[in-house]
């Protein structure tokens, strides 16, 4: 899991159009799946899913994201979130604010993880 400026991951978003967001999904989700191991839908799969069919992608992106986050953090003896439902709801109506707080979820673990 790479440590990424959220204000950068969400400006090159702008930027690119979507573009980057796709990126993002796909390297994300594979380092999640990767850490994670929760079983489930690969990063291509994600992919795919979210380029051909939008906001549902970025649902299931999120679904599966929640997943391996607190598997994740279960190993690593810190508290778990079930934000499930958030996550879902973000990724059909905003997913530009779903990547933004995986990516801060994301920062946080590695940040706890460096910390030990």
């Amino acid at each position: 899991m790479q440590n990424r400026s959220v204000a950068t991951v969400i400006i090159l978003t702008i930027v690119t159009c979507g573009i980057y967001a796709l990126y993002w999904v796909y390297t994300t989700a594979a380092a999640l799946e990767e850490e994670g191991r929760t079983g489930g839908l690969s990063a291509g799969v994600q992919l795919v899913l979210t380029l051909f069919f939008g906001s549902i992608g970025y649902a299931l992106f999120g679904y599966y994201a929640d997943n391996n986050l607190n598997a994740i953090r279960a190993r690593r003896g810190m508290p778990s979130s079930d934000n499930k439902v958030l996550y879902i709801i973000l990724g059909i109506f905003l997913p530009i604010v779903l990547i933004g707080i995986v990516q801060n979820d994301i920062n946080n673990i590695t940040e706890n993880k460096m910390s030990y």
